[in-house]
């Protein structure tokens, strides 16, 4: 992502983490900590949102940004905690820990 005004005098190159893991029943972490998981993508979120901020109040500075965005999963059917599953009589349980 690039944000390049006419005549900007100086640059800066911003890189922001946006990876999702431990999902899929792969969990390697505590399952204390699975949940906070999702917040491994604030890095990313950031660097837009920085990236956007500087858009907007039209800096005279040239903005490369890179965003690592994946998330790591083993196949499409994957569960991830924080997922809600539905079972067969309609009760819907949260998923906590994929192991």
């Amino acid at each position: 992502l690039e944000y390049a005004p006419e005549g900007a005098k100086q640059s800066v190159a911003l890189v922001g983490k946006g990876i999702t893991f431990d999902t899929g029943g792969i969990s390697i972490k505590p399952a204390a900590g699975m949940d906070e998981m999702t917040s491994d993508m604030t890095g990313a979120a950031t660097v837009l949102a920085a990236t956007v901020g500087a858009t907007r109040l039209g800096l005279d500075v040239r903005i490369t940004t890179f965003l690592a965005l994946a998330e790591n999963l083993p196949g499409g059917g994957a569960q991830r905690p924080g997922d809600v599953v539905t079972m067969r009589n309609g009760m819907t349980v949260e998923v906590l820990n994929t192991d």
